[in-house]
């Protein structure tokens, strides 16, 4: 029940930083929000560990400045990432036989469904095997029911 309610904050955070920056085509394939808000969490928390580390507040961790810094950077590495899949990583149909896979950092490839050699999956994810590259695939991604049914009917 916790983790239900801290992903609902997550949603609700992402969804308003969603609305605010997202002004792109709808994606056939994309993050939910509540990865953006985590980011925005993860880098907020950042920001106030650098703050505790300058200036010795709260020491929270009990690991001193030098340990509060390092959990700060790590915070804001992991935040900055989240951010970046959830604003990045997306696939687009282009047409009947085409797709546009874009990487988290914002690298974009062109495949043909026909491409498609198979599945790999994951525990957390799932790999498109397209000509020799990876197209990969979180388990919470939101697919449109016409990317599913063309990657299904690539795979038969």
């Amino acid at each position: 029940m916790k983790k239900q309610m801290r992903k609902a904050g997550m949603s609700a955070a992402g969804d308003a930083l969603a609305k605010r920056f997202s002004k792109e085509e709808p994606a056939d394939m994309r993050l939910p929000e509540w990865i953006l808000g985590l980011g925005a969490v993860l880098i907020a928390a950042a920001a106030l560990l650098a703050i505790d580390a300058a200036l010795g507040l709260f020491n929270v961790f009990k690991i001193g400045p030098v340990g509060t810094a390092a959990i700060a950077v790590a915070a804001l590495v992991l935040g900055a990432a989240a951010a970046l899949c959830w604003r990045n990583q997306k696939i687009f149909i282009r047409s009947e036989e085409t797709f546009e896979y874009r990487t988290f950092l914002g690298n974009s490839r062109t495949y043909r469904f026909d491409e498609i050699e198979g599945v790999k999956q994951g525990s957390d994810s799932m790999t498109l095997l397209v000509r020799g590259d990876k197209v990969h695939i979180e388990s919470c991604a939101i697919l449109s029911q016409r990317l599913v049914d063309r990657i299904n009917g690539a795979l038969q």
